[in-house]
């Protein structure tokens, strides 16, 4: 049995801390969610949980997900994926209608406020999101289908929730910057939530 001096057994346990902090730091993102656009599933001051879609996977009809703005580069927006490449996308008496059958949505805030979407057909690459919230929120109504490349990954998870967000309506990457304000009061029943 070989004996190990004490700094080897202090910096062997650290040094695998340090790598497997790493490997998760880059398979996830953590956000801020800042506006009442994806209500009733994501409330401002969500901490989400995102991660990048790999190995050739792409978002599906349901997903949540991040993706950059493109109004401005530096602006990060939530939506949920309604439709895919291919899918025909309308609506009929505020219902969205996907390759001529309404979609079932649970997790809009209100039920046919879909407002009017013209029927089209999505292209390749691209994307049509829409807010849960569909009364306040500025999604492929108003600037059109999302391109792919434009996407940062898939939200999973509500790590924690509390009552503190900026209200700039952009989602925001949670920042190592600290925080000299009061904490804001958590909401536990939002804890780990699972995004669906």
């Amino acid at each position: 049995m070989t004996h190990k001096s004490p700094l080897r057994l202090i910096a062997e346990p650290l040094a695998i801390a340090i790598v497997l902090a790493f490997g998760v730091r880059a398979a996830l993102r953590l956000y801020v969610i800042p506006s009442s656009s994806m209500a009733p599933t994501l409330l401002p001051g969500d901490h989400i949980v995102v991660t990048p879609y790999r190995f050739g996977k792409k978002p599906s009809r349901g997903d949540v997900i991040v993706f950059r703005s493109l109004r401005a580069a530096d602006e990060l927006m939530i939506k949920r994926v309604i439709g895919t490449p291919g899918d025909l996308v309308e609506t009929r008496a505020g219902r969205v209608i996907v390759c001529g059958h309404a979609l079932t949505e649970p997790y809009v805030s209100t039920q046919a406020a879909s407002g009017a979407i013209a029927p089209q057909i999505i292209p390749a690459d691209s994307y049509f999101v829409l807010g849960d919230n569909r009364a306040d929120s500025l999604d492929s109504r108003s600037w059109g289908v999302l391109p792919r490349e434009a996407v940062l990954g898939r939200a999973r998870l509500v790590l924690w929730s509390s009552d503190a967000h900026d209200g700039s309506g952009a989602v925001a990457a949670a920042s190592s910057t600290p925080d000299t304000r009061p904490p804001a009061p958590m909401r536990e029943a939002r804890l780990f939530r699972l995004i669906q």
